[in-house]
């Protein structure tokens, strides 16, 4: 294998590592905003409306996660084509774009709906005014 094509396998994995950190980031900022908004909107009677701010933003976050995720899988089948691959024509263009169908599976991941879907639920019951009785 060249060092071409060995630099070229690294600046892949290193798309990869950054769509994975990406997603991280936004996994974090998903829990903190919508527990804060959510804690906020539970503690003050008045702002219970709040807590739909909550639900915009897990909605937004998980879109997001699902957009980067369903990206990330993209660039490691890439890798992996491009790492039997005979040819030394480098190309960072995704051989199989992400269709709707890939995002859509991305959504419903578990390591993206267990983030997402429990800001998601406990801001719909802080926002519909309370725990049910």
């Amino acid at each position: 294998m060249g060092q071409l094509r060995l630099k070229y396998l690294e600046m892949i994995q290193a798309v990869v590592t950054r769509l994975a950190g990406n997603q991280f980031t936004l996994r974090t900022w998903s829990v903190a905003l919508g527990s804060a908004i959510i804690g906020y909107a539970a503690t003050k009677e008045a702002h219970v409306q709040a807590a739909y701010l909550a639900v915009m933003s897990a909605v937004t976050f998980w879109i997001l996660d699902a957009y980067y995720l369903a990206l990330e899988r993209g660039f490691r089948d890439l890798y992996n084509i491009e790492r039997v691959k005979a040819d030394d024509t480098p190309s960072m263009n995704l051989t199989v774009n992400p269709s709707a169908g890939a995002y859509f599976k991305a959504w419903l991941r578990p390591a993206v709906w267990l983030v997402h879907l429990p800001v998601l639920i406990l801001a719909l019951v802080v926002g519909g005014g309370g725990w049910p009785k």
